[in-house]
């Protein structure tokens, strides 16, 4: 009977220590967390488990779960400054002319020299409008008031009232040799030099169809700019040319030939000379070296 109670005391005293020893497991405090805090997994058919995973990206994770980041410990997303690009002078100008190019769109290119200073936007941000008012019907070599209103994001940033000289800038073309009258225009007598049009306003800008379309009307020296007095249309028939007539009756056409009488240009009526009878008759120039009759 001794021994059996003395066993009973040793098995209490065991049970007791390994209860204690599991209530200190229990009661211990948590683990500090590393700077990188630990993915846990959840199993979907145990969904109150939760195995740490070695790493903050699981490599294998078990079929059916879901990973789930510790939210303790995570740092908090960086704010993201926008950057700030300031409004300069020269953007300001430029964008200023721009909106005299859209609301005037003329031949050639618009540069404005202020003559008062513009004013100091470089504590405000791109991007920004520019709106204009007070805008003249056409330019000239005269100085031009503009109101002048900018805004962005942050809202209207001014209204300012400045004067500017404006100039147009365009490519005309200039003779290089003597030109005379009535010859066909071509570029070849011609080379491009960027002048300004509200001082050369009779100025032909430099472009081929022009020149295609017309031919000159006067002498031209060497050096001078072609203005368009210098042009005339360009004819199509000229005076003593064999043209090709159509003549119309009805809804017979008969082709021939004939001699022009006059120059004329397309649309125009000119006087021909029959080759075979000599008889004389008028047709409307159809295009190039090309007359129809109808009778």
């Amino acid at each position: 009977m001794k021994i059996k109670f003395t066993f009973c005391a040793a098995f209490l005293i065991v049970s007791s220590l390994t209860i204690r020893a599991s209530l200190e497991d229990i009661l211990a405090p948590l683990p500090i967390l590393a700077e990188a805090s630990p993915v846990f997994v959840v199993s979907k058919s145990e969904e109150n488990t939760l195995v740490p995973l070695k790493s903050e990206v699981a490599t294998e994770v078990p079929e059916g779960a879901v990973n789930i980041p510790a939210v303790e410990g995570r740092p908090l997303a960086a704010t993201v400054q926008k950057p700030f690009y300031p409004i300069t002078e020269s953007s300001l100008l430029t964008a200023i002319e721009g909106q005299m190019h859209v609301h005037l769109r003329p031949a050639g290119k618009i540069t404005l020299t202020p003559l008062r200073a513009l004013p100091d936007l470089s504590n405000h941000s791109e991007p920004y409008e520019v709106k204009l008012s007070r805008l003249p019907g056409r330019l000239s070599k005269n100085t031009i008031y503009l109101s002048i209103q900018a805004e962005n994001e942050e809202g209207v940033l001014g209204n300012w009232d400045i004067p500017f000289r404006p100039a147009l800038y365009s490519e005309v073309w200039f003779a290089k040799r003597y030109l005379r009258e009535r010859e066909l225009a071509a570029a070849s007598d011609f080379e491009a030099r960027q002048v300004d049009l509200l001082y050369e306003p009779d100025a032909v800008v430099a472009t081929l169809e022009v020149l295609q379309q017309h031919e000159y009307n006067r002498d031209i020296r060497p050096g001078q700019p072609l203005k368009w007095g210098d042009l005339a249309e360009r004819s199509l028939v000229r005076k003593g040319q064999v043209v090709d007539v159509i003549a119309y009756q009805g809804m017979i056409g008969i082709s021939m030939r004939a001699k022009a009488q006059q120059d004329g240009v397309r649309g125009e009526m000119v006087f021909l000379s029959n080759l075979e009878s000599n008889k004389n008759f008028s047709g409307e120039v159809i295009g190039e070296g090309r007359v129809q009759v109808t009778f």
